[in-house]
């Protein structure tokens, strides 16, 4: 039986390729990614129409936020999606998280923060929002569901999915041309690197995936932060999964 399931995910792996290839124009390995420089402040964002253009025509690459790089695609867009998971070598049954640029995008893809004995725990993300915290919330049927099983080729129910909204002006610019919430991925941190000190600059970013399908890099120079804080509302009262860069005494 073992040998049987893993000749199915290779062939569904090989069909995956295949999709992957009749894409279209955007994330043809080999071509090389565009990089855009804008400053952190976002003073120049008009930089970023090209990068908005190509996630709108499906494309995938890295966007700045205010805690780690976010590798993002558009999440209605399922060949993206597929091609997002490619890049990062991850398995496509693991769920992300979504960009969001306002709250009202978050009740859109999730049921909202819930008002409990403890609190109403809206009123407390608005005061932390946009920040470095991501929320573990309900998901609505608006959700796509962006986890293919590869061994029934069907979409996987999500039922709670990850947002965050960053207090990073760039990243916020890219949204607001979208125009609504992206699909993402945090890159990964070089070993050369500290993960609590410095995220990877532009080059360790294009060496690491430059070869592998993104097709741009928004470059915003090098900073020191760390993960975001991870808040997870499923159950009702919070429960603090990760203590990160966003501080979570009010969830404690």
């Amino acid at each position: 039986m073992p040998n049987g399931r893993g000749k199915l995910v290779v062939v569904a792996y090989q069909k995956l390729q295949k999709r992957l290839k009749y894409s279209g124009a955007a994330g043809q390995k080999g071509k090389e990614p565009l990089v855009v420089h804008v400053e952190p402040d976002a003073s120049d964002v008009w930089r970023v129409e090209e990068v908005v253009k190509l996630i709108k025509a499906g494309g995938v690459g890295v966007i700045p936020t205010d805690t780690l790089p976010a590798i993002v695609c558009d999440l209605h867009n399922k060949d993206a999606v597929l091609r997002l998971y490619s890049v990062k070598e991850m398995d496509a049954r693991k769920p992300l998280s979504i960009l969001c640029p306002s709250l009202s995008t978050i009740s859109t893809y999730t049921t909202g923060f819930p008002t409990t004995a403890s609190a109403n725990w809206f009123n407390v993300a608005r005061r932390l929002l946009p920040g470095p915290y991501t929320f573990v919330l309900p998901a609505t049927k608006n959700l796509p569901s962006q986890c293919i099983d590869f061994m029934s080729g069907k979409n996987i129910h999500r039922k709670s999915v990850g947002v965050r909204m960053p207090a990073d002006a760039v990243c916020q610019a890219v949204l607001d041309g979208v125009g609504g919430a992206l699909l993402c991925t945090s890159v990964h941190v070089p070993e050369v690197l500290s993960p609590d000190t410095e995220v990877p600059d532009c080059g360790s970013i294009l060496e690491a995936y430059g070869s592998k399908g993104i097709d741009f890099v928004v470059d915003v120079g090098r900073r020191v932060v760390v993960e975001s804080s991870v808040v997870d509302f499923t159950s009702g009262d919070p429960e603090v999964l990760r203590e990160g860069q966003g501080d979570v005494s009010a969830f404690e």
